[in-house]
């Protein structure tokens, strides 16, 4: 969360926030619980039910892969694309890369980029500021923390 609070995209225009439902077009009760997003600060007047809001005030969505991480870089990508979300990043542990979506189009992303340790990746413009993530740093923070 830190990059996203200090670029300032908590406050009047934005907020990011975790905990938080997306509710999905694929079904009645479809929905997701993304590891983090960016949403417009009027979040709470597209609230759906059962803690779920509606897609379009949803700017970013970013997934940290668990031990199903095809989940994230398959089933996700389909759902969030259909739900118009513009930016997709996910945090692939398992083979330290972190995935950038963008441009949603039907049930794909037609731009997919992959960023490796080293890397810095400047989001767009869309999610309501410049952010520039350290690959590195942001792999290292979607770890398991050890008991």
């Amino acid at each position: 969360m830190i990059p996203f609070l200090a670029a300032g995209l908590h406050g009047a225009e934005t907020e990011v926030l975790q905990s938080v439902a997306i509710k999905l077009p694929t079904g009645a009760e479809d929905y997701c619980i993304p590891d983090l997003v960016v949403v417009d600060a009027d979040i709470d007047d597209h609230f759906i039910e059962n803690n779920a809001y509606d897609p379009v005030c949803f700017r970013l969505v970013l997934e940290v892969t668990s031990g199903n991480w095809r989940d994230g870089l398959k089933t996700k990508v389909g759902a969030y694309a259909e739900a118009k979300v513009p930016v997709y990043l996910v945090v692939d542990r398992k083979h330290q890369r972190l995935h950038m979506l963008t441009e949603p189009e039907g049930s794909e992303y037609t731009n997919h980029r992959v960023h490796a340790p080293g890397e810095t990746v400047t989001l767009p413009d869309s999610i309501g500021a410049e952010v520039t993530l350290d690959v590195e740093q942001i792999i290292k923070a979607g770890q398991k923390k050890a008991d």
